[in-house]
């Protein structure tokens, strides 16, 4: 039996974040570079001019865990004292679920012989018969995210935990990047704007 998948996780070469001094460079969220695999950037060997070299390279699989926290003052993640003076808010990752393909239709054909031609990279086509083909179509799940938020208290000795947020994965990052959220509901916050215009949409 040979099993074809219809859905590929592609990687490209354009990074959803450039890293400078530690943090993901004009993001909305101080980000730190050991996010990077949470982004799903990576490191993939590939061929260049003959010669095989480690290049990162973006994917679409994101990942945040439960516990991860994230602040929009660089200073916070170094020194809280000091950075819990001009924080305006920090989040923090109540409960995820990864993204990930699903399967959501296999297809199946079962016969004695069925003749197919199998061609490996630039080798030519090879004659081949098979008793059963089995071809699945997936589809991208892009997670969930279940994150606190939390705002300074009014003398700034300690934070306060105000709301509780869901998303995907995908709306996840684009808070970290923007500081703007789609929830699960499909409402689109400013987490940054005055309690009575946070909600845009």
């Amino acid at each position: 039996m040979v099993e074809f998948n219809t859905s590929r996780k592609k990687r490209g070469y354009a990074l959803l974040a450039n890293f400078s001094g530690g943090f993901a460079v004009g993001w909305r969220m101080a980000v730190r570079e050991t996010f990077r695999e949470a982004l799903d950037i990576k490191q993939i060997p590939r061929r260049v001019n003959g010669n095989t070299e480690m290049l990162w390279t973006q994917g679409n699989l994101y990942d945040f865990q439960v516990g991860d926290t994230f602040y929009d003052s660089q200073l916070a993640c170094t020194d809280w004292t000091r950075g819990l003076k001009e924080l305006k808010l920090s989040v923090q990752i109540q409960s995820a679920s990864t993204s990930g393909c699903i399967t959501c239709e296999i297809v199946e054909t079962v016969a004695k012989k069925i003749q197919v031609l199998v061609k490996k990279g630039k080798s030519s086509p090879k004659k081949k018969f098979l008793d059963r083909i089995q071809i699945k179509r997936q589809r991208l799940n892009h997670g969930l995210v279940r994150f606190l938020v939390y705002r300074p208290n009014a003398d700034r000795s300690a934070v306060e935990m105000e709301e509780i947020i869901e998303c995907t994965q995908d709306d996840f990052v684009a808070f970290l990047q923007t500081g703007l959220v789609r929830t699960k509901d499909n409402q689109l916050i400013n987490l940054f704007a005055e309690p009575e215009n946070r909600g845009l949409i």
